[in-house]
């Protein structure tokens, strides 16, 4: 188990390492064209709404909600579940939940939770394609105006041994995630590139905005089932060591079970041997 683990591991995180760099490019791209005032903040996917009218609004907030499939790699699936669970709400907010993964369906099911949606089967290596009725839910239901705010909540990859539990907002997008994303830029002392946009930079922000968002999904979905073959990789080491302490300890206890059977076996013969003698 922990060899196969092992394997799904290292393709997983090669996936994740791998699908960073045109996520990254594409978020500058999108940072630029907004930054530089060459569009207005006219499209339906800035549009707020929910709460902002009167205290009386509800703000009704998606959850794109990523979990594992299966069990046995430790506290991944728990410790997201619990994050959101207790996750507090403002007075004025109801939360709405679509699943992808089957272990935190099952979990909101049985709470009562408000699950408008499931995916699960996507496989250790899903496609771009499988990914992208979750964006269309999302993004469908943000401007018929069924929920005010879209957000993703994931597991991060950091390292084999490290999952950071990540929420971050999908929908609307805002100036205000685009100047968070900036200041971070600015601190890593990222080079501003001038683009030239053809036909115009409008055309070709509606045409790339839709196209990011699905690509900010499929990598959380990237991210979150290397962090997934990561824990389970990490829980199969350790079931395996458990399992070679447990063997050893009870080889042992055999060992001796069996030294005792062989000297009472021993005493007995010497036993009768002298009775005969006398």
């Amino acid at each position: 188990m922990q060899m196969v683990s092992a394997s799904k591991m290292k393709k997983a995180q090669d996936a994740a390492l791998a699908g960073r760099p045109y996520a990254v490019e594409l978020e500058k791209l999108i940072r630029n064209l907004v930054r530089s005032n060459k569009v207005g903040l006219q499209n339906r996917f800035f549009e707020r709404r929910g709460g902002s009218r009167g205290k009386k609004d509800t703000k009704k907030i998606l959850f794109l909600f990523f979990t594992a499939d299966r069990g046995l790699c430790g506290a991944f699936n728990s410790n997201i579940i619990r994050y959101l669970y207790r996750r507090e709400m403002q007075p004025n907010q109801e939360k709405a939940i679509a699943c992808i993964g089957r272990k935190g369906m099952q979990f909101f099911k049985h709470m009562g939770g408000s699950v408008v949606a499931e995916f699960e089967g996507l496989g250790d290596k899903p496609s771009y394609l499988a990914t992208a009725p979750i964006t269309k839910l999302a993004t469908d239901g943000f401007l018929k105006g069924e929920w005010d705010e879209v957000r993703l909540v994931y597991n991060h990859f950091v390292n084999t041994m490290q999952q950071e539990i990540t929420e971050k907002i999908l929908l609307p997008f805002t100036a205000e995630v685009v100047e968070a994303k900036v200041d971070a830029a600015k601190k890593e002392k990222e080079k501003e590139v001038e683009y030239i946009f053809e036909p115009s930079p409008k055309a070709v922000f509606d045409r790339i905005l839709p196209r990011y968002l699905e690509t900010i999904v499929y990598q959380s979905l990237l991210e979150s089932n290397a962090s997934e073959q990561s824990a389970r990789m990490v829980a199969m080491k350790s079931a395996t060591e458990n399992a070679g302490e447990l063997m050893g300890s009870l080889t042992l206890e055999m060992n001796k079970a069996r030294q005792a059977g062989i000297t009472t076996e021993i005493l007995e013969i010497v036993g009768g041997a002298e009775a005969l003698a006398d």
